[in-house]
Parts: structure tokens; C-alpha cells; sequence
């Protein structure tokens, strides 16, 4: 009777510590480690499988029992992101905030593991010309106060001219109101020229990143993709195009997207069937499997699709790739 006891007390904390995940479709180690909330690498340990090794739909994995999910948890950050401050104090001293780069990860899925991050900041900051990254690389994906107090450089006056002594003038003095007397007494003024500013300076107005009526005829990839085109055969699909907003290609032409076939890398062109208007971009990552991408065929920059005429809204668009 007591090893039945003994049994009944001990079989929920194993259920409580072992939990498990049936595969979906478009489902991967890296989006199971954001959903709860623990590293792909160590998911993939945790199940004796490679993390360059695909998930097929209905497979079980095995979740670490310190995970959390995280859509009960959406506010509790992961130890692996950090969060990006962005000092606007003048003045202030900054310190690097580094990312390591992994194995297969791309400038767009380091982008999202950081907050205030995008992907042009990420190739600014550390002088990159191209999208390709190398395992290993530290990354800089941000700014944050540094620990040591920042010195405050001393005032520096400009201009001082020899003292001058202007001719003392009368000095009036009243008395308490009983006496009513006033006495004029000579002080001696000393003025010294100083350089001063007249008045304050004005605050830098916030420009926006945006420039309308740019036209880049197609954009940055036009000449790769029709280099594409000649080397295989191409796709084309009809379907609702999305946007998402970024800061790129507003200057250079440089538009990107995200789709769901086309491989990483690779060039898409798209055209809206409304203005006829077609551009062509780079395809960052698939479409993020949330609730409102459903029934969207393609993402692009908020610049390409000025170009197209879209404005902010859904459209219905053809790609080729």
C-alpha cells in the first residue's frame, strides 16, 4: 500500500517537470526558442539533434522544464536579449553593447533579438558593406551608458580683452523709511568683454527618415534579379502584399521583404496590380508566423512600397522570383 502511495505522490511532479511540443507547419528550432523562451542551441541538445537539422510537421520535442512560454510571459524578456538603450544625452559616454554570431543566423534575425535595433543600424555600426555574416563575429547591435561617470569638459572662453575701468558712476542707497536720506556712493566697475552666446540654442528638430519623391526606377536589385532570371526558371504568384516599416532604401533604393518560398538572398520582384508600378528587393527571412500574416503572400519596406504607389495600406500584388 505505501509503495502505491509512494507512486501516486511522485508521477505528477514527472509530468509537471517533462513537458513536450508536436511540430506545426513552418515551425523551427529558432521560433520554438522564442516561443519558450530558451536558446535554439540548447533546445537542440536538450532533443539529441542538430541545430542545422529541418523539423518536420508532428515530430515531439522535449522542452526543458525551466522554459516559459511566451505567450503567457510576454512581457519577461529572454536572457539572451538585451536590451538596447539608446542614449540621446548629450554628452553622455557610451559603451558597445556585442551579439556573437551563430551558425546560419542572418543581419534581419539578430535585428529581432535586440529591441531598437534594425538592420541598417547593425551594418552601420560595424562598417559592413554586404548581408553575409561570419560564425563568431561580435557584432555591436547597440549603445548603453557607460558605468564610469562621463567628464564634463571645462568652459573654454574664447575672448578676453585686457580689463577696462569705466568711469565710476553714483550709487543709490536708500535708508530705512524713518530717514528717508539717500547717500551716493562711487564704486569702481570693471568690465571684461567675454564671449557669450546672446541667446540659447535651439533644440535639433527631428527630421524624419522618410523622403518622398524619390523614384530609384525599381530600385538597388533590379540588375541582380534580372541576372537571377537568367539563370533559372521563374516563379510567379499572385497575392496580398504587406508592409513593414524600416529605415532603409529611402536613400539608396535598397528594398528588402520577407517571404514565406523564396530563399534567403535571393531577389523578388514585385508589382501592384493597381498602379502597374514594379519594384524589386532582397528577401531577408520568412513571414513570422503570427495571427495577422494570415493570408499575407509578401512583406516589403515601407520604401518600396512608396514607390509602388501603396502608400500604408494591404495591396494586391504579382512576384516573380
Amino acid at each position: 500500500m505505501k509503495k502505491w502511495m509512494l507512486i501516486l505522490f511522485f508521477v505528477p511532479l514527472f509530468t509537471h517537470a517533462q513537458k513536450t511540443h508536436t511540430v506545426a507547419a513552418k515551425e523551427s528550432l529558432y521560433s520554438l526558442g522564442r516561443l519558450y523562451r530558451i536558446p535554439p542551441k540548447e533546445l537542440a541538445s536538450y532533443n539529441n539533434i542538430s541545430i542545422e537539422t529541418g523539423l518536420n510537421i508532428g515530430q515531439i520535442l522535449k522542452i526543458p522544464s525551466k522554459a516559459t512560454n511566451a505567450s503567457a510571459n510576454s512581457n519577461l524578456p529572454l536572457k539572451s536579449e538585451p536590451v538596447v538603450k539608446k542614449v540621446e544625452t548629450a554628452g553622455a559616454a557610451l559603451e558597445p553593447i556585442y551579439h556573437k554570431v551563430e551558425k546560419k543566423e542572418t543581419l534581419y534575425r539578430i535585428s529581432k533579438l535586440y529591441k531598437n535595433c534594425s538592420v541598417d543600424e547593425i551594418k552601420k555600426w560595424n562598417h559592413l558593406t554586404g548581408d553575409g555574416l561570419t560564425e563568431g563575429t561580435n557584432l555591436i547591435v547597440g549603445y548603453q551608458k557607460a558605468k564610469k561617470r562621463a567628464v564634463i569638459s571645462p568652459v573654454v572662453i574664447t575672448d578676453v580683452s585686457e580689463p577696462k575701468t569705466v568711469k565710476p558712476e553714483p550709487v543709490k542707497q536708500i535708508l530705512p523709511k524713518e530717514k528717508k536720506t539717500i547717500v551716493e556712493q562711487p564704486v569702481a566697475i570693471v568690465e571684461t568683454k567675454i564671449a557669450t552666446h546672446s541667446k540659447p540654442a535651439e533644440p535639433a528638430k527631428e527630421t524624419s527618415n522618410k523622403t518622398t519623391g524619390k523614384n530609384f526606377n525599381g530600385g538597388y536589385f533590379k540588375t541582380l534579379y534580372n541576372e537571377q532570371s537568367q539563370k533559372k526558371s521563374m516563379v510567379e504568384e499572385t497575392g496580398t502584399a504587406a508592409i513593414f516599416k524600416s529605415t532603409s532604401g529611402w536613400e539608396d533604393g535598397k528594398y528588402y521583404c520577407l517571404h514565406n518560398t523564396a530563399p534567403a538572398g535571393s531577389f523578388i520582384k514585385i508589382t501592384n496590380r493597381s498602379t502597374q508600378k514594379s519594384v524589386y528587393a532582397k528577401v531577408l527571412d520568412i513571414i513570422p508566423d503570427l495571427k495577422q500574416n494570415t493570408g499575407i503572400m509578401i512583406r516589403l519596406s515601407n520604401a518600396a512600397a512608396d514607390e509602388l504607389g501603396a502608400g500604408e495600406n494591404n495591396f494586391d500584388s504579382i512576384v516573380s522570383y
